[in-house]
């Protein structure tokens, strides 16, 4: 188990987060590793126009753990399917490692998606009846790597997560805490550039939320991996070091805070 938290909770620095336009135009863009500048989505209901993002503008650099919150209709999963490539914006343009990526096909966007993002889901997405080691191998697969290349690096990922132990095990033998941390490996083992976690831990329990959220801090700082995260819970904000509020399709408010430090202890020694 992940040993005591520091208990305080983020302060917030008044100075805000760099969201708005850039001067320098274009070479910002490129410069970022996610740039949005006037991002609007709109969706047709029959005759009704339902505005699920209204002229967004953001900007995410490398190394950043940046946690998107807001009530429910407030834009932030709408904002995190467009950053994940998994949707396209009504209008503005969306930057990924400098490249233009908002009018890519299906095709190309499946191997943005791929090459440069993991994904964290709530219910962990897992193949049932499939081992840990063949659940963190998927991605590899769709990126056509050989089998044995395959196996050394999910083994790899299972082991950053504290899971080296549990490689052989399936889905229903492993707790939910366990389960999550499979669903991490999995997004880690492409190497991205981002991992991008949707209520990654609406599904866990007080305990084991506090181990994984320990576990995604401490890859953030030992690793640079840049982390951006939907959520609803101020205690699990509370581990980013910026926070981006959405409220109506719009940045209500973006600013950076002290994050909640994570227990500098070896993922092994956590069972969860």
């Amino acid at each position: 188990m992940v040993g005591q938290l520091d208990g305080r909770a983020a302060t917030a620095i008044v100075v805000p987060a760099d969201h708005g336009p850039a001067d320098n135009g274009a070479a910002d863009l490129a410069s970022r590793l996610v740039a949005m500048e006037g991002v609007s989505k709109v969706y047709a209901m029959g005759e009704q126009r339902v505005h699920a993002l209204r002229d967004v503008s953001l900007r995410i650099d490398r190394g950043e753990f940046v946690a998107i919150m807001g009530a429910s209709g407030g834009g932030k999963s709408t904002l995190m399917n467009i950053m994940g490539c998994l949707d396209r914006p009504t209008a503005g343009s969306y930057h990924l490692e400098g490249r233009d990526v908002a009018g890519l096909g299906d095709d190309e966007l499946a191997v943005v998606r791929n090459r440069l993002i993991g994904f964290v889901f709530q219910q962990f997405n897992l193949l049932p009846r499939t081992s840990a080691l063949k659940n963190v191998e998927l991605p590899l697969i769709y990126a056509g790597m050989r089998p044995r290349e395959r196996a050394v690096h999910a083994r790899a990922a299972l082991e950053t997560v504290g899971l080296g132990d549990r490689m052989d095990h399936q889905p229903s033998q492993l707790s939910g805490g366990q389960q999550q941390r499979v669903a991490m490996a999995r997004a880690l083992v492409t190497t991205p550039s981002i991992i991008m976690a949707d209520e990654p831990t609406g599904a866990l329990d007080s305990r084991t939320t506090v181990d994984v959220m320990a576990l995604f801090r401490r890859l953030n700082q030992d690793t640079r991996i840049t982390i951006i995260m939907v959520t609803h819970e101020e205690d699990v904000a509370a581990y980013a070091g910026r926070v981006v509020r959405m409220r109506d399709g719009q940045v209500l408010s973006d600013e950076r805070q002290e994050p909640r430090r994570a227990p500098r202890q070896s993922p092994a020694s956590e069972p969860v």
